[in-house]
């Protein structure tokens, strides 16, 4: 059974709105999209609007995190890493700020959204920022998992979320340890390496190399 990755993001960061008052959600105009309208019905008190204006929006939260909040910051993928890269750097990794960042509908697979909208370079970007942690999840329960790790770690991160509908919760219901992977299959003709969303095709082609 296929499970929204960013259904579950919602529900999850809506959750720790309600035990967490630093939590905060900030929201570049796109909550229905990136399901941050969930904090917005549950705990309307954790929810900014702060309108299509990434850089402005990265800025306020590192202002909320040198107060002591722990904000959220979430757009599309490539509109929040290429337009809010200088904030990014200067005013949340280079300071080491609690600010966590979330890519939603990053790759190719956001629907019918168009090339401006694709990003496929978001996870180099973000690597090469010291001070910057990047996850990846392979699947909505991985998501959540991590989600909760991120809350508990201080520091910036950054989550990198997809659109696609059609990945089943396949993976392990584990903690999430922040700076491990996972094996999923052992073998001792090949390795293979993945993250994020490609995990679970990649998964699946296993299971048909096995057979063959």
């Amino acid at each position: 059974m296929s499970i929204s990755v960013r259904d579950q993001f919602g529900k999850q960061l809506a959750k720790l709105a309600k035990e967490d008052s630093r939590v905060l959600a900030l929201d570049g105009d796109l909550g229905n999209s990136t399901r941050l309208d969930s904090i917005e019905k549950e705990t309307a008190d954790s929810f900014l609007q702060m309108g299509i204006a990434e850089q402005n929006m990265v800025g306020v939260a590192a202002g909320l995190a040198s107060v002591g909040f722990q904000p959220w910051v979430c757009s599309f993928a490539t509109f929040l890493t290429k337009r809010a890269l200088d904030q990014i750097i200067v005013s949340v990794a280079q300071t080491n700020f609690d600010v966590k960042l979330v890519g939603s509908y990053s790759g190719l697979l956001t629907s019918n959204t168009g090339k401006t909208h694709h990003s496929l370079d978001d996870i180099a970007i973000m690597t090469t920022i010291p001070n910057m942690t990047v996850i990846a999840p392979g699947d909505a329960r991985e998501t959540v998992a991590a989600m909760k790790a991120m809350h508990r770690t201080v520091g910036p991160m950054y989550l990198r979320l997809t659109r696609d509908e059609t990945i089943p919760s396949f993976l392990p219901d584990e903690d999430f340890e922040i700076g491990k992977g996972k094996t999923l299959a052992e073998g001792t003709d090949m390795l293979v390496v993945t993250t994020g969303s490609t995990t679970y095709r990649v998964a699946e082609v296993i299971k048909q190399m096995e057979d063959v």
